[in-house]
């Protein structure tokens, strides 16, 4: 009987800090997660997204160009 207690007040108490943990947890990305700050992630991310096509227009032009410069006869 004894046991069967024991084994409850722990499954309890992992149950209840659990809770708590997950609970902090969401109140936290409630607070982080506004239209702001998605609006601003969003900004970021296409922001990088037009800065890495640049560069990689940028390395296909040099790589273009100098494969001109030596395909032709001097």
């Amino acid at each position: 009987m004894f046991t069967r207690l024991k084994w409850f007040a722990a499954g309890s108490a992992a149950t209840i800090g659990a809770g708590a943990y997950l609970g902090a947890k969401v109140k936290r990305a409630r607070e982080r997660i506004t239209a702001e700050n998605m609006a601003r992630a969003g900004v970021v991310t296409v922001a990088g997204m037009i800065n890495a096509t640049g560069r990689r227009l940028q390395r296909a032009d040099v790589e273009e160009t100098a494969e001109g410069v030596e395909s032709e006869p001097g």
